[in-house]
């Protein structure tokens, strides 16, 4: 589990980076897609800028599922890393409109040329649904939690007399 925090604070810590270079916040979310044979669920961390959307699904266990790049004039979603059980290309060509939409959606922006029809937007408070009514595959986004400060965490930096 000290690992899994490690490679965790890690890959936050690139992606605040990124963030600090293109002068927008980064968001990190909860994600869940569930499916009919299963589901996978973990943190989507995204940076944007004015032109694109840069975002990554990481699952419970740090192992990336996908990195994706939103191109946000057009709407194009070009899948740069895929998991394995994921990297079909029936899979691939079902996810790249979903993301898109996905992505449109949570960041307030119009989502093109997309059949509005073909999906389901839930929203209840800040958590977002997402349902493909074709594939009946659901997407599910919420915002995590802010950490806050836990004063017996700090240390005394005072020395000893």
């Amino acid at each position: 589990m000290r690992i899994f925090s490690l490679f965790l604070s890690s890959l936050l810590l690139c992606v605040a980076s990124l963030s600090a270079q293109t002068g927008t916040p980064a968001g990190r979310q909860s994600f869940a897609i569930e499916m009919g044979k299963g589901y996978i669920s973990g943190i989507l961390i995204t940076a944007a800028d004015d032109s694109e959307i840069r975002g990554s699904m990481v699952n419970e266990f740090g192992v990336s599922a996908l990195d994706f790049i939103c191109d946000r004039a057009n709407g194009k979603v070009e899948l740069v890393n895929v998991v394995g059980f994921l990297n079909k290309w029936y899979i691939k060509r079902v996810l790249k409109p979903d993301l898109s939409y996905c992505m449109h959606i949570l960041y307030g922006s119009s989502p093109g040329k997309v059949n509005r029809k073909a999906y389901d937007l839930n929203r209840d408070g800040d958590t977002v649904s997402i349902t493909n009514l074709r594939r009946e595959i659901k997407y599910t986004f919420s915002p995590l939690p802010q950490p806050t400060p836990n004063p017996d965490d700090e240390e005394d930096n005072d020395s000893e007399q």
